[in-house]
């Protein structure tokens, strides 16, 4: 049932989901005030079919990925003004009627991002085990580094809603999988309150268009990037600290080998001043980057 008093937008990122997205488009309608397709390239009957369920398609001219999807949905609701919005996938994995329950938190307040998360009931136990391994590693590199309240159980679901503040703030650069996870990490620059409630998820012939490592590889990498750019004294500070330790007391040992001995293992010596060398120059290059990047900021 619609709040009275927001107007509600669901967005469907959608690739080649003829079979699935008409009855997908139906059902959301039932809970929001517009449903809008994002047709990421498709070369089957995606986007006429979501038309003829009463969705508003927007069309991109080629496979740019679910990130580009993700941002084209993102700008029109800020464009059209909506206080909240809902996205879900059209592949059928999601079901609609619980578009409800992942926004009751957005709706009474309580959250500004909220995620439909697969491991809260015993439905994780219905993830195939190679995707529950990925989801759970992927999940705990975004958690990395966070204070309690924004750590999440289900760091990849697509089926999320987001109030108005998040809309507002949330600018997305990752253009493929990453997305997902530089959501949650914009998330936590800007203070957003996150929650998570339990959904249910399908996977009868298990729908995903991406290959498991390659998916993987890809957010791993944008949490990665991510935390090149916004965290970069910790990035290469903290490598670089543990290299020009672990240097230093190799250093230490050879040196007293050599004075027990009065032989010198040359490449011990070699591999200390290796470490020494790159331990000094990640965390320069971590003190260089954090001055820029907040010289930039304050700009």
């Amino acid at each position: 049932m619609q709040n009275e008093n927001k107007r509600i937008l669901a967005v469907i990122p959608c690739f080649n989901e003829e079979a699935t997205i008409g009855s997908v488009v139906l059902k959301a309608k039932r809970y929001v005030d517009e449903v809008v397709v994002i047709d990421d390239g498709s070369t089957d009957k995606t986007a006429k079919i979501a038309e003829y369920a009463g969705a508003i398609v927007l069309r991109h001219n080629e496979n740019k990925g679910y990130g580009a999807a993700l941002k084209s949905g993102f700008e029109y609701a800020r464009e059209n003004d909506f206080d909240a919005m809902t996205i879900l996938d059209g592949d059928g994995q999601h079901d609609a009627d619980q578009i409800q329950t992942v926004m009751l938190p957005i709706s009474e307040g309580k959250a500004d991002i909220c995620i439909g998360s697969r491991f809260l009931d015993s439905t994780g136990n219905m993830i195939p085990m190679y995707r529950h391994f990925g989801i759970a590693v992927l999940t705990k590199f975004t958690n990395a580094g966070s204070d309690k309240e924004y750590r999440v159980t289900d760091g990849q679901s697509g089926f999320r809603a987001y109030s108005r503040k998040a809309i507002e703030n949330i600018d997305l650069k990752d253009m493929q999988m990453g997305a997902s996870a530089e959501i949650l990490l914009q998330g936590r620059k800007h203070h957003l309150k996150c929650e998570e409630v339990p959904i249910t998820c399908s996977y009868e012939g298990d729908c995903s268009t991406e290959k498991p490592f390659g998916h993987g590889l890809g957010v791993l990498i944008s949490i990665l990037k991510y935390l090149e750019v916004e965290h970069s004294l910790l990035f290469f500070g903290v490598p670089g600290f543990i290299m020009f330790v672990t240097g230093f007391t190799l250093g230490a040992w050879v040196y007293f080998d050599f004075v027990a001995n009065k032989v010198l293992a040359i490449g011990n010596a070699l591999i200390t001043m290796i470490l020494l060398v790159l331990g000094m120059l990640a965390g320069i290059t971590g003190l260089i980057l954090h001055a820029v990047i907040n010289a930039n900021q304050r700009l």
